[in-house]
């Protein structure tokens, strides 16, 4: 009995983690955020590249993002280089929006498939973009899609 318990909480918190996103149909994605997802990951993966790690310009970035990574671009760029080699963004995978921000500040978030150098099992590039003003509020590469906000592998 004790164990159909603990099999019932894992799986109600597993499937209730999979419900913070909602897809977007491929028609109904905005292509304009869709575009800006994919600059800000060509742009903050040249700037590792070449080592510039001045801040974005042409970009709207929410402020706490952007004093991140006004303090932690270069490490970021660093430890990247260091443990997943060269990153190379491929094809657009899928777009989602986040149920829970719909009636506050409504935010999304644009997948992308990647492929690493050193690191075979990250294949994800992701980028939330608010529908507002298409503020950028953080990206992560990651070997699942980034669904549960509490796991980021």
């Amino acid at each position: 009995m004790k164990n159909a318990l603990l099999f019932t909480l894992f799986f109600s918190s597993f499937f209730n983690a999979q419900t913070y996103y909602k897809k977007i149909s491929d028609k109904d994605i905005n292509t304009q955020r869709q575009t800006v997802a994919k600059n800000f990951i060509q742009d903050f993966l040249k700037k590792c590249e070449v080592k510039n790690y001045t801040k974005f310009e042409h970009y709207n970035i929410v402020k706490k993002f952007e004093m991140f990574l006004d303090e932690k671009l270069e490490n970021i760029c660093n430890k990247n280089d260091e443990e997943v080699g060269k990153i190379e963004l491929l094809s657009f995978d899928s777009a989602h929006i986040n149920k829970y921000s719909i009636n506050r500040d409504p935010y999304e978030l644009f997948i992308f498939n990647a492929k690493t150098e050193k690191n075979p099992d990250l294949k994800f590039l992701s980028v939330w973009i608010h529908q507002d003003k298409n503020y950028i509020r953080g990206m992560v590469i990651t070997k699942e899609k980034p669904f549960n906000p509490n796991k980021r592998d």
